[in-house]
């Protein structure tokens, strides 16, 4: 994956431990769950965040060494936030004590628009191509979204959205593009 952005992103973490992919039927893994624990200013301490590192550009010699992430949320619902202009992850509902997040509800303000991209094309609908570079309070993150909507104004809150605005990313995967100690 490419993000224009790229050399932007910036999670401060220690890359905490690798979690071993399921069994396929056929025999074969599923990739691994990288772990890793958010150590920039306001990152709360029990928080954990797994990600799927399905461009293989992560080295398993960086196992619990502190450093920097680069990471994009992919595939997000996006939102403007109406009534708080708020930072930081929520975990989902369902996840279970101990467990690292893999698919967190995100606040963001951002920072710079790469692509906001509206198009017809064949579709009865428009769609919406978007990459963004957000501030999610203890780091910076991308997103990379397409979405399909009647009325993406209604989707959005907004005809487009900014430098400045406060987002909101649901249903995410998060892909990580690299991490440096």
């Amino acid at each position: 994956m490419r993000f224009p952005l790229q050399h932007k992103l910036d999670l401060p973490c220690v890359f905490e431990r690798i979690v071993a992919g399921r069994l396929h039927d056929d025999g074969r893994r599923y990739l691994p769950l990288i772990v890793l624990r958010p150590t920039g200013d306001g990152a709360p301490e029990a928080l954990r965040l797994g990600v799927v590192d399905r461009h293989h550009r992560v080295s398993e010699h960086d196992l619990g060494r502190a450093g920097s992430a680069r990471l994009v949320w992919a595939l997000s619902t996006l939102r403007l936030q109406t009534a708080t202009r708020r930072k930081g992850l929520e975990p989902e509902p369902t996840l279970r004590p101990g467990e690292p997040i893999t698919a967190p509800r995100a606040y963001a303000e951002v920072l710079e628009v790469a692509a906001w991209e509206v198009a017809r094309e064949e579709l009865p609908y428009e769609r919406l191509y978007a990459e963004l570079l957000l501030d999610v309070g203890f780091g910076v993150v991308g997103l990379r979204t397409s979405l399909t909507a009647p009325d993406l104004a209604a989707a959005v809150g907004a005809a487009r959205v900014g430098p400045g605005d406060f987002v909101e990313l649901t249903r995410s995967r998060i892909d990580i593009l690299g991490f440096e100690a």
